[in-house]
């Protein structure tokens, strides 16, 4: 049985080794990740196997769905993820300092949760409570956005509540934002009460099959009898999804708040359709046990706040 050996994980192992091991676990490819790396697939397979041969046990094997990490190889991850999120964070940190920044807060926001208003109020409060504060956002899926909460990359995530809160994660309830179907004013039925059998003819912009809005949309569907909406484009870009709309080359489904916006600036027409279930329920999550810090803590407080207020 092969030993683990402790000491190239000590003293060889660099922070170069773990970016390879990330870049193999998300590509799955070593010719994509020579490309990524500007290097070659020779030179990538190479670095694998003297990584392998160091520690004494494999951490990829070849499927016919690209490398896959062993066990040994996942659990090695999570921590090269928490050690180059934490690299990430000191650059980040260590560049605020030099330009005088006090502090800074990296915030996850998922898509479909309503959570514009609530990132904007939050921020202009915790500016109050932080003159020097610097809020980033990223956007995702709700997956995606807690994994970079775990490695450290993020120090909270705005979005979708899920079913329940991860153990290694605390989340407190913010608000359940309604979600409404949407379609460009130009749109031949944008002025009538249309029923599910005009929606299911119509071309549809809309998130991944894997985020929370999607699924409770094809509920609603199968509901009605019918099959799954037809999909023109799947994306989280807010941006492209506007544009179809306005254009009238699909319809779509934006939260409640942001619809009303775009409805009063005659940019969408908010579809008269009953859509029971197909609401949000929104949290914020952060590390269980992280340390304690003045800005993720003050900004949490901020957004809970907002979400009071909203």
């Amino acid at each position: 049985m092969p030993l683990v050996s402790s000491a190239f994980l000590q003293r060889a192992l660099t922070l170069r080794h773990m970016r390879l091991l990330i870049a193999l676990e998300e590509m799955r490819q070593v010719g994509r990740v020579a490309t990524a790396l500007s290097i070659s697939q020779p030179a990538v397979s190479k670095a694998l196997a003297e990584i392998e041969s160091g520690i004494g046990v494999p951490l990829f094997e070849r499927t016919p769905n690209g490398m896959l990490p062993t066990a040994h190889g996942a659990c090695l991850l999570r921590h090269a993820h928490r050690v180059t999120g934490e690299i990430t964070r000191a650059v980040d940190e260590l560049t605020a300092i030099e330009q005088g920044i006090a502090a800074a807060v990296a915030v996850g926001a998922t898509f479909g949760a309503g959570t514009g208003y609530l990132l904007s109020a939050a921020t202009l409060q915790s500016r109050q409570l932080l003159p020097e504060l610097v809020v980033t956002v990223t956007e995702g899926t709700r997956e995606s956005l807690l994994r970079q909460l775990r490695t450290g990359r993020l120090d909270l995530v705005v979005g979708a509540a899920g079913d329940a809160v991860p153990a290694d994660l605390d989340g407190t309830a913010l608000y359940v934002d309604a979600l409404a179907i949407v379609c460009g004013t130009g749109r031949p039925f944008a002025a009538k009460r249309p029923v599910w059998d005009d929606l299911v003819a119509e071309a549809w912009v809309l998130p991944p099959r894997d985020t929370r809005v999607r699924a409770a949309l094809d509920m609603l569907f199968r509901r009605a009898g019918l099959q799954g909406p037809r999909v023109l484009v799947e994306t989280l870009s807010l941006d492209l999804i506007l544009e179809m709309l306005t254009t009238g080359a699909a319809l779509s489904v934006l939260p409640q708040h942001l619809s009303r916006r775009l409805a009063a600036a005659r940019q969408v027409r908010i579809l008269d359709v009953a859509t029971p279930g197909l609401a949000m329920p929104v949290s914020v999550f952060t590390r269980a046990g992280a340390p304690p810090s003045t800005a993720v803590d003050a900004f949490r407080d901020c957004l809970v706040s907002a979400a009071a207020s909203r």
